[in-house]
């Protein structure tokens, strides 16, 4: 209740009591006007009058002959006169004096106790004389606040604090500067409140030592990312301990996570302290010669993901490493906030990632068996080598200063193009040379045995993405990335691109035909029909379903829903073109950018699934007309052999069609159970080998290489809705016994089709207050049940928690940036030994 609700009260408790009221009221402080107050009044029935030294007499002539009836308010804008000097004395005699006592007024307005808040006012005198302080204090102050309580949220006032919170006014305070003489705060706090009792309660707070030499915003501040560096530091802190000693290190370190995770300006603002700390802290030498793993778990300064970036490098350059380890710590750095934040960390902890596992793929290679066929053991494991090996390309290309992996790229390529390649080479040349046969699906039987057996027994309309030079390992990358998808399920299977390994014939492949030959003028014919061209093949599906219809990926992507409805209404077979890769790799301008090109193509082709699944599309097949051979370096000229003479109607870098052709050393002409073209000749160059002529060197196709020939058949079908996992608390006794706590958790399902994985983050809470840390984790596992289980420690902020006080631990998931709550758990505290 304010001053003027008292107020009203008290005249209409007099008015009940006598004819009319006549109240008094001095107000030394001058806290109203007679404008406030007669407006105040307007609606009430009594007049208001200021009282001055020089008014008596007009005043004692209009309430006692002019309105002798009516009520009065009197209001003095100063102290109480003498009684020989208050020419009013007899009129306020017979009226009453109100008297407002400013600080029980507060009090009740507070909802705080009258004998709490008296000696604070007392104590901080300044600070009450604000209104708007006042003001600001009744937000934040919670009712039948303590003493604490109230200085908590004196604080949070001066701080700008929108609650009354140590953790929050700490960072409002620091975020201000490290500067005592410029930071605004800090002064606010020196002049209305006390810096001296503000260190006692962040010492109390923090758990720091009491030592006043170091009572500083720069201490204070290097004191709580000592507290998280610690946190997770599995080495004595020898060096630091004594001068950051604390008891609440959980605390603190909870401190600098939230501040991580709040608005952008104040996050910029600790990244900068953070790097002027690790230099001042010198956290290099601290731990360059300790083992990776007693600091690889610690995100507080970025100069540990240096560490760890030149850790891995040099184990990589001496092969020294531990690949299984440096695997899982990678792709755990990468979630952590400075690989998060910085294109440069996240840059190379992926090329650091792709190393590793190209290195770890180099056994693979060892473990060739030569007793089964090369494309089939390609498509088994020897994939995943040009699948790192691109990946680790891309992301080197990727970053701003190549110079720091450049004996890292050195030595991989040369592994990759003198090892892999080589031995890939040797086994492609066994095939040829012995016409061995190829035990995968060929090429040109796809429409017959794919597409043909779903037109006649189902109703549903089938879409075919042909994408040109989409290689085996890149529609696995493809493949993968599509069944993260909860409404859709793909499956990949091998097929063997005809050869020559070109767009024209592989195209040509891919269409209905029994017999394919090829023409005067280049152009590849099924059943007599020419191939180029939308037009000539939406002509060769329609011979085997009138329905069919052939368009340009791109294109389909442009139209509107209605327009894309109109364009497939009645079509039951549809063929959509798509071309990034070879439109890239093909040009000896950009053949550079192809690996750059391949990722586009897998981001541009998951775009088209979903549009098309929007579009009601059941059935989605992706495959390709062909690979691709890539590689980074200069092509030398030991692989560069004469090219082909002869009649020759079509040809490349890797490839000869004609008639009465001669074969070159380095070449070899293919028989009829290689190629599907009828009544002409194919030569090809052996291994990786180009024939000399125009055109790039570094990117070719019409080999036959396993990255050339074997290509992706990716099945996509539109299915309800998958589920994520289920996640449980794997733990009888849900019991905490101390500040650090480890919850071992089980995976219910096996990721799958029908189930996919769930991210998490959790924490303990007690009520709305999280009391722990916020760990994020992904739930993937495949395996069998007792493979599923994963545990994570948490570390609870010390404080004193009651006997048998309930927590929760809370699970929320995580889901295209979207945040909702998964799971609670309750757990019963009983912390005997905990030192609070």
């Amino acid at each position: 209740m304010d001053i003027v609700e008292m107020l009203r009260e008290r005249i209409v408790d007099e008015k009940s009591k006598k004819a009319r009221a006549i109240v008094f009221w001095y107000d030394d402080s001058a806290q109203e006007t007679l404008a406030s107050l007669t407006e105040a009044f307007a609606a009430d029935d009594i007049k208001v009058r200021v009282l001055t030294t020089n008014n008596f007499f007009s005043l004692k002539i209009d309430i006692e002959i002019e309105h002798k009836d009516d009520s009065f308010l009197l209001y003095a804008p100063f102290a109480k006169l003498a009684d020989e000097d208050n020419l009013l004395l007899d009129m306020q005699l017979y009226g009453i004096e109100f008297k407002a006592d400013q600080i029980a007024i507060l009090a009740e307005q507070l909802l705080v106790n009258d004998s709490i808040l008296r000696p604070m006012i007392q104590r901080y005198p300044s600070f009450f004389k604000s209104k708007g302080r006042k003001d600001k204090l009744k937000k934040v102050l919670p009712p039948n606040a303590s003493e604490r309580d109230i200085e908590y949220s004196m604080l949070a006032v001066l701080a700008n604090s929108p609650v009354a919170n140590m953790a929050v006014i700490t960072r409002h305070l620091l975020v201000d500067g490290l500067d005592e003489q410029t930071n605004m705060v800090y002064k606010n706090i020196e002049k209305h409140f006390s810096t001296g009792r503000m260190w006692i309660l962040l010492t109390e707070y923090f758990g720091m030592g009491v030592n006043t030499a170091h009572q500083s915003l720069q201490h204070l501040l290097e004191y709580l990312l000592v507290a998280h560096f610690q946190r997770n530091a599995l080495f004595e802190l020898t060096s630091l301990g004594e001068k950051y000693a604390t008891t609440r290190g959980n605390a603190c370190a909870l401190f600098i996570d939230d501040w991580l995770r709040a608005k952008e300006s104040e996050v910029q603002v600790l990244e900068m302290y953070v790097k002027n700390v690790e230099n001042t802290l010198q956290i290099r030498e601290l731990l360059q010669e300790l083992p990776v793993e007693q600091y690889d778990a610690i995100s507080t300064f970025p100069l540990i993901d240096v560490l760890i970036i030149e850790k891995v490098t040099a184990e990589l350059l001496h092969q020294t490493s531990d690949l299984t380890a440096w695997n899982d710590r990678l792709q755990k750095r990468l979630k952590t906030h400075w690989a998060r934040r910085q294109d440069s960390i996240a840059g190379l902890y992926q090329v650091m990632l792709e190393a590793v596992r190209l290195t770890e793929y180099k056994t693979y290679v060892k473990e060739y068996d030569t007793r089964e066929n090369l494309y089939v053991q390609y498509t088994e494991k020897l994939y995943l080598v040009d699948q790192a090996y691109r990946r680790f390309m891309l992301a080197t290309t990727q970053l701003e200063h190549r110079e720091y992996v450049g004996q890292l790229v050195e030595l991989l390529t040369n592994w990759y193009e003198n090892n892999y390649l080589r031995k890939l080479v040797e086994e492609t040349n066994h095939v040829l040379e012995n016409e061995t046969a190829i035990n995968l699906p060929k090429q040109q039987f796809f429409f017959n045995k794919t597409i043909q057996p779903i037109i006649d027994k189902e109703s549903t309309r089938v879409f075919v993405i042909i994408s040109d030079a989409l290689r085996f390992e890149v529609g696995i990358e493809l493949t993968e990335r599509l069944n993260k998808r909860a409404n859709g399920a793909a499956t990949v299977s091998p097929m063997m691109s005809s050869l020559p390994s070109y767009t024209q014939l592989g195209m040509a492949s891919l269409l209905p035909h029994r017999t394919l030959s090829i023409s005067d003028n280049k152009t590849v014919m099924a059943d007599g029909l020419p191939t180029n061209g939308l037009a000539n093949r939406t002509k060769v599906l329609q011979q085997a379903h009138e329905s069919a219809v052939a368009y340009r990926l791109d294109e389909m992507l442009d139209w509107s829903p209605k327009e894309a409805d109109e364009y497939f209404k009645g079509k039951r077979v549809v063929y959509l073109y798509h071309d990034i890769i070879d439109a890239t790799g093909d040009s000896i301008k950009s053949e550079r950018e192809t690996y750059a090109a391949t990722e586009r193509a897998i981001e541009l082709l998951q775009r088209a699934i979903d549009r098309l699944s929007r579009l009601q599309a059941k059935r989605i097949f992706v495959t390709a007309d062909h690979g691709f051979l890539f590689q980074y370096s200069k092509i030398g000229m030991d692989v560069k052999v004469e090219a082909v003479q002869g009649d020759i109607v079509e040809s490349n870098r890797r490839f000869a069609i004609g008639k009465n052709l001669q074969v070159p050393a380095g070449a070899v002409k293919l028989n009829d159970l290689f190629t599907p073209l009828k009544n002409v000749e194919v030569v090809i160059a052996k291994g990786v080998n180009r024939f000399i002529g125009g055109g790039g060197l570094q990117f070719v196709h019409g080999g036959a290489m396993p990255q050339e020939v074997v290509i992706p058949l990716i099945d996509y079908r539109r299915i309800s809705q998958a589920d994520l996992v289920d996640i449980s608390v794997a733990m009888p006794k849900r019991i905490i016994t101390n500040f650090r706590i480890q919850v071992p958790f089980y995976q219910e399902q096996s990721v799958s089709i029908s189930y996919l994985p769930r991210t998490v983050k959790a924490a303990l809470y007690i009520e709305d207050e999280r009391v722990s840390d916020e760990i994020e984790c992904t739930f993937n596992f495949t395996g069998d049940n007792h493979e599923r289980r994963e545990t994570l420690t948490f570390n609870m902020v010390e404080k004193y928690y009651e006997s048998g006080q309930v927590c929760t631990l809370k699970l929320m998931t995580i889901e295209d940036d979207i945040t909702t709550l998964y799971t609670e758990t309750p757990f019963t505290i009983h912390m005997y030994n905990a030192l609070y």
